[in-house]
């Protein structure tokens, strides 16, 4: 969380952030949004200019009374860029956002059991990592940032994977406080559902949606290991008035069917092994079964948009439908509830995208008003520094 390091910092912050948030802004509708002076909103913009943090992205037409022309502001893309990476018990994949959130590298490979048992995570995480930022260097924009989405109970406060089944973690491990002993960038991670979120409420145009649900489905392998066969693994994201639900233990989103029983090991109640084949009526059973938790929380928290990612097109459609005749049947009044139900916008890339986006939400999050203030770099001498490396 940021901190105050002067009140000004403030008005910095709200400025940068609706800069970033509403690309092609001027320096009128700043001031008029939030209620800021015209002549303190000019000086923090040329200190942001001055920065490079800033750019013109075009200018307007003058008005009826003539005068000069608005000056429609961005977020300079090639600033700085950002990486993002997600690591589970099959593959890993990096990508490179710039401070759009364009995405302007992607890479992803899978882990085979011999090379887990070698690397494990922290040594999947460097691959990733060295090959970000040659990529970074070959684009010749400054690596400022990386975000990292695993399959786990994650403190990202803390920068503390707390346990993760998927990856044979036993032990809370401070990951991020580890890596950044040998990496000469920040690091922060999430869960990987959590992630999915970050990644959509940066790329949705609708910026009023403050309830939504990210359904993670991945069919891949239990574990990183020769014997583990391939199950459907379930994650949710939750969004409930615009904040990233994650839970005073961090397990928000966690899921197993209530129709589980002893002795399996999948989330379902119709089992881990019957899913080996794929076949339609197994991926129905499982999918209705699915399909039942999610539209208790869609009706439960009268969520407005649920997305699904981590699975083929095909077999997500299918959800779709099912998700949304189980809402109808579910709600029990004669009025219709608003919701939509859509495909994750990234597909397999939703939990590196997300995280890398994460990382941008951190930068233009406004500071904590609880923060005691004189206490740290003002933001414009973090963003310097960022960039400077």
């Amino acid at each position: 969380m940021k901190s105050i390091n002067s009140p000004s910092d403030i008005n910095v912050s709200r400025i940068l952030r609706l800069i970033w948030q509403k690309r092609g802004i001027s320096r009128v509708e700043i001031a008029s949004e939030l209620g800021i002076d015209k002549s303190t909103v000019t000086k923090i913009v040329s200190s942001l200019d001055e920065l490079g943090l800033i750019s013109q992205l075009s200018q307007g037409d003058t008005g009826p009374l003539g005068g000069r022309k608005p000056i429609f502001l961005q977020i300079s893309p090639s600033f700085a860029c950002i990486g993002g990476v997600e690591i589970n018990p099959g593959r890993y994949v990096c990508c490179i956002l710039n401070m759009h959130g364009t995405v302007l590298f992607q890479h992803q490979e899978s882990i085979q059991p011999g090379l887990y048992e070698k690397d494990n995570y922290n040594g999947i995480f460097f691959r990733a990592f060295e090959m970000i930022a040659s990529e970074a260097e070959k684009l010749g924009i400054p690596l400022i940032g990386i975000g990292v989405g695993f399959p786990a109970l994650v403190n990202s406060d803390e920068g503390l994977i707390i346990q993760s089944v998927p990856l044979m973690i036993h032990e809370a491990f401070a990951f991020a406080q580890e890596v950044s002993k040998v990496i000469d960038v920040p690091v922060i991670i999430e869960n990987d559902a959590r992630c999915c979120c970050y990644g959509e409420q940066l790329l949705s145009e609708k910026h009023n949606i403050r309830n939504m649900l990210f359904v993670l489905t991945e069919y891949r392998v239990l574990q990183p290991t020769e014997a583990s066969k391939k199950n459907l693994s379930v994650g949710i994201g939750l969004v409930v008035n615009g904040r990233i639900l994650k839970g005073p233990e961090c397990s928000a989103g966690e899921f197993r069917s209530i129709l589980w029983d002893e002795g399996n090991n999948g989330q379902f109640y119709s089992g881990e092994d019957r899913l080996e084949s794929i076949d339609n009526d197994v991926m129905q059973s499982v999918f209705f079964e699915l399909a039942q938790h999610v539209a208790f929380l869609v009706n439960t928290l009268n969520l407005e948009q649920v997305y699904i990612g981590g699975i083929d097109k095909l077999y997500a459609d299918k959800l779709m439908a099912l998700i949304q005749e189980r809402i109808r049947y579910q709600w029990p009044y004669k009025i219709q509830r608003k919701y939509n139900i859509s495909l994750a916008s990234l597909e397999t890339l939703s939990v590196a995208y997300g995280a890398a986006a994460m990382f941008l939400e951190q930068m233009f999050a406004l500071p904590s008003l609880s923060s005691r203030s004189g206490t740290g770099r003002s933001v414009l001498k973090t963003f310097a520094d960022l960039k400077k490396g």
